[in-house]
């Protein structure tokens, strides 16, 4: 639900207030510096944004389960994830390595992970619950709230493939398969004559189990301290350099080795002749036609583009100097992201894509494992974490996105 969301990015807020707090309070209760107050005082706004859109969605969520009640339907209410809040990864951390195993809020995820998995995980176990409530987005983590310290993030970019549309089925057991209803066949017919039958049989997308793994180094002395800063950087450049894959997997020009088909692979994608001279404004429009001219249009397509592109649209006009290209996050009126996972040629060309995502249908696979290894880089002072998830997405017709390369 929206109003769990933002409750969530409201708790974000108020986590960065607490961290700019208790810095305070641990250098002998001091005021707080200038710039720490202007920091507060634009968290504090942001956080009154985030109460009153709160309120609103709520209202309009009530009413919808009125309105669903009236109707018959069966309704229930989905409260925000209190473990993935409370959930630590350095406690589990230190107490896999010091042998003394998971207690508390940790040793119960792990069982529930167990459960999830019909078998025994070494190391920490996270049950897919934990993490599919929250989606990766541009400002946060998909599994630890996001606090700001004493600690710098990597230079990672943030993920595209959640907030695209796509159709996401959740945690599976098994193997899924998803029948595509063929094309059925309707047209005006004589009184006595046979109706011809040019309809497609039903097509499937099945998704299998991909894995997708990560490898982190910590410093023992950070694990010793037990920071919340500290943590929520790791949880966040992993959850982040997931989301780059992902990304990479599922925009690139050609399939990565190993990880589910690119969109732009599939079988069926519509192309066209782009401009031969560098008009950005031009291809972006043909692309539109190209899938109207196809199928029609719906109004929920997305571009993805290649970063390449990013300052070539950002500056086009469709028509000079009354109507830009780029307006408000939209091309023409298209919802629009830019992603290093089409292929570009520096200062010559980048590649990119328009349709429909929710045609794509992605899946989990059970919980999330992460391996704890004291001995690897034991000469180092640290520790090396591994994590294993398992993914796949699907695209249910390739003439559902159109491909292009564009001149810069």
């Amino acid at each position: 639900m929206k109003s769990i969301e933002l409750k969530e990015l409201r708790a974000d807020v108020l986590a960065e207030l607490e961290v700019i707090q208790k810095t305070a309070e641990a250098e002998e209760n001091r005021d707080l510096t200038e710039d720490e107050n202007t920091q507060v005082d634009a968290l504090l706004a942001k956080a009154d944004v985030f109460s009153t859109k709160i309120k609103r969605a709520e209202k309009l969520e009530s009413q919808l389960r009125e309105a669903a009640k009236i109707s018959g339907s069966d309704v229930q209410k989905v409260e925000p994830s209190k473990e993935a809040r409370n959930w630590s990864l350095f406690k589990a951390i230190n107490e896999v390595r010091n042998g003394g195993g998971l207690t508390g809020l940790e040793a119960e995820m792990h069982q529930e992970a167990e459960k999830e998995n019909r078998g025994a995980l070494s190391g920490v176990g996270i049950p897919s619950f934990m993490t599919e409530k929250r989606a990766i987005d541009q400002a946060g983590s998909a599994i630890a709230p996001s606090v700001t310290g004493a600690y710098a993030d990597s230079l990672q970019e943030n993920g595209v493939f959640s907030q695209v549309g796509v159709t996401d089925l959740g945690n599976m057991a098994a193997d899924t398969v998803i029948p595509v209803a063929g094309g059925s066949t309707v047209a005006w017919s004589g009184e006595v004559t046979t109706v011809s039958n040019s309809g497609a049989d039903f097509g499937k997308v099945t998704l299998t189990p991909k894995r997708l793994s990560g490898v982190a180094n910590l410093s023992n002395v950070i694990l010793a301290q037990n920071g919340a800063a500290a943590e929520a950087a790791v949880m966040r450049d992993l959850a982040r350099n997931v989301a780059v894959q992902m990304d990479a997997a599922m925009f690139g020009s050609t399939s990565v080795t190993n990880a589910p088909g690119a969109i732009a692979a599939t079988t069926g994608v519509l192309t066209f002749t782009e401009a031969a001279a560098a008009d950005l404004a031009s291809d972006m429009l043909e692309a539109i036609q190209t899938i109207a001219n196809d199928h029609g249009l719906t109004g929920i397509e997305k571009f993805v583009n290649s970063y390449e592109l990013y300052s070539g649209i950002k500056s086009a006009a469709q028509v000079s100097s009354t109507s830009p290209l780029w307006l408000d996050g939209k091309i023409d009126g298209y919802d629009s992201f830019f992603s290093s996972a089409p292929a570009s040629v520096a200062g010559t060309s980048g590649d990119g894509m328009f349709g429909d995502f929710s045609r794509v249908y992605m899946a989990s696979f059970g919980p999330t494992n992460i391996l704890i290894d004291p001995y690897t880089n034991a000469a180092d002072n640290e520790v090396r974490i591994v994590l294993n998830q398992h993914y796949d997405f699907g695209v249910a017709s390739g003439a559902s996105f159109v491909k292009y390369t564009s001149l810069v």
